[in-house]
């Protein structure tokens, strides 16, 4: 954290929708609620996010435009006839990358929309870079007149909860390389934010089912983020001081609000067919763009007690390619499909019927919905009294109900502006990063080590040679236990290491992660290699037995920290930690 903070600034880099925030330090003293944010505009929309689309010069190096302004852009580069746009890096709804891919390493390439690739974190870096210094070059003024220089700005930046420690160190690494101090950045956990923030809110700020709301100590509540890519969870209890304990340890899945987009793209095939579909969308960008953002405003009127039929316009470019490839107009297709009572084409009216639309968001709600109720059978959750919904799938009437209907016993509350409150609560927690002092163990963490081989209770195949005499590798020390709570900035305690070899100029060891409580070995089934901690021997005239170095980690922040002590000396260093191979 920055040493002296008087302004923190949160960057919110969504699935589909990213924006920044800030509040100064007298302000966030006053009243913690007051925080500034940029309100971006697309076309006749004004809003406080913008999407999370990015557009890349042709020298791969280069920033052109973000959000609406690279949609509109990128558009009108598409619509000439010179195929310019081919040359240029138009990437979207990209985040999700980094939640999918097994074995994240950052070297990692990203496809853009044409199949043209890029280094992934030069994608992340330039889209970070861009947030920093438009929020920077929009509150300039009152920089200058207070006289912050960066030196007293905290940065964080938001991840969802349920991300590897390789995504998390993947984001970290791309804020750096786009200016951001390593010192002064903060990751921060999206529902962690949302939690926060909400916890100030009045109650006017709240739409919820009637009766009082209360986060008194002992209260036990669930925070539902939904967003664009992503389902979060985890559940928080308030302590006699107001601060919050993680209950449970953070879950969710794939299952955001763009599955509902995907499917209504699915629907769409299904009438016109997968290559007139693809070819609208390579050959007319700006109708694709435009359908799609009308399908944005139509989803939100989707609910489950609205059985009208949802308009919604067709491009004429769209009905044209349709007719060239099958030589038939679609009006007269659409009738002879199984959605010929369901669907209808009036001029550039497509008519659907509100079964359909509430269809679409099926599969993203169901799943949900099944994982909600799992994590019920707990007994720890099933103290939950409330569940909060935040993220800008929860503003879905249609999810909303979804989740009233399946546990009647909770009160569910949504927060005005829910897709919001996890950007303005990532400022909260700048200010204060210890709100949650506890927080619960994803897996059980140990490191790799060797012992001293002992043919009464270890696997013969394990055993190896040494400058020691024979040992017994890939024994699992563990560091901390799968659901066992640790306390923030509490580390544990220290575990001792040499290097086993006289020319060792290093002391490292690789960290793993397992679903079980006590691995014997880190091959066990269940047990996964996370990353590598490595600390440079500055002293190398020393004897191997006097590099001693006592390591310590600390789960109970957003992020794992190592610590070596250099016995010897009582010299403290951070350790270094690649969780990207």
């Amino acid at each position: 954290m920055a040493s002296r903070t008087i302004l923190v600034a949160a960057i919110d880099f969504g699935t589909t929708y990213s924006g920044w925030a800030f509040s100064f330090k007298h302000e966030y003293d006053r009243d913690p609620t007051k925080i500034g944010a940029r309100q971006w505009q697309g076309g006749q929309l004004i809003s406080m996010k913008a999407p999370t689309t990015v557009l890349i010069k042709p020298d791969a190096r280069t920033l052109d435009s973000f959000g609406y302004e690279a949609e509109t852009k990128y558009s009108e580069l598409a619509s000439e006839d010179n195929n310019e746009h081919k040359r240029w890096y138009y990437f979207r709804r990209f985040k999700m990358m980094l939640h999918e891919k097994v074995g994240l390493d950052r070297n990692i390439d990203l496809e853009d929309e044409t199949q043209k690739s890029m280094k992934a974190k030069t994608v992340f870096s330039l889209v970070i870079r861009y947030l920093k210094e438009d929020m920077l070059k929009n509150i300039k003024g009152r920089l200058s007149s207070e006289h912050i220089t960066e030196d007293e700005i905290t940065w964080v930046l938001t991840v969802p909860a349920i991300w590897t420690d390789a995504a998390k160190q993947f984001m970290r690494e791309a804020a750096v390389e786009a200016g951001i101090k390593n010192g002064n950045l903060k990751i921060a956990l999206e529902p962690e934010t949302a939690s926060i923030f909400c916890r100030l809110l009045p109650l006017e700020k709240m739409i919820e089912g009637g009766g009082s709301i209360s986060f008194k100590p002992g209260s036990v509540y669930m925070v539902l983020d939904a967003g664009g890519g992503t389902i979060d969870i985890t559940v928080h209890e308030v302590l006699s001081d107001g601060q919050l304990k993680e209950c449970h340890k953070a879950s969710g899945g794939a299952w955001g609000g763009t599955q509902v987009d995907e499917a209504y793209r699915q629907f769409l095939i299904s009438l016109v067919g997968n290559p007139v579909f693809r070819r609208f969308q390579v050959e007319n960008k700006e109708d694709y763009l435009d359908m799609f953002r009308d399908f944005e405003t139509k989803k939100r009127e989707i609910a489950p007690d609205k059985d009208t039929k949802v308009t919604i316009r067709l491009p004429s470019s769209l009905k044209e390619i349709f007719e060239t490839e099958y030589g038939e107009d679609l009006r007269t297709a659409i009738m002879q499909t199984k959605y010929a009572n369901e669907v209808s084409l009036n001029g550039d009216k497509l008519r659907i019927n509100a079964t359909i639309m509430k269809n679409l968001f099926s599969s993203a709600i169901q799943s949900t919905v099944s994982h909600v109720k799992e994590l019920m059978k707990d007994k720890i959750v099933r103290k939950v009294s409330i569940i909060l919904m935040v993220g800008g799938f929860s503003e879905s009437k249609m999810l909303q109900n979804a989740i009233r209907s399946s546990f009647r016993n909770v009160k569910v509350i949504i927060p005005q502006e829910a897709g919001l409150v996890i950007l303005k609560g990532a400022v909260v927690f700048g200010h204060n990063p210890s709100s949650v002092l506890y927080r619960v163990c994803k897996y059980t963490y140990g490191v790799a080590i060797s012992l001293r081989f002992d043919p009464k209770k270890h696997d013969p195949r394990k055993r190896k040679e040494s400058d020691l005499g024979p040992l017994c590798g890939d024994i699992f020390q563990k560091y901390v236990e799968i659901g066992q709570s640790v306390a923030f900035n509490v580390a544990t305690t220290e575990q001792s290491y040499t290097p086993s070899k006289e020319s060792q100029s290093f002391v490292g060891f690789t960290i793993y992660a397992s679903i079980q409580k006590s691995p014997m070995y880190v091959t066990d089934y269940g047990c996964v290699k996370l990353g590598h901690v490595i600390m440079n021997i500055l002293d190398k005239s020393v004897k191997r037995d006097e590099r001693i170095f006592a390591f310590s980690m600390t789960f109970g922040g957003t992020e794992i920290e190592v610590t070596a002590r250099e016995k010897r000396t009582g010299i403290v260093r951070k350790a270094i930690v690649n969780f990207l191979g």
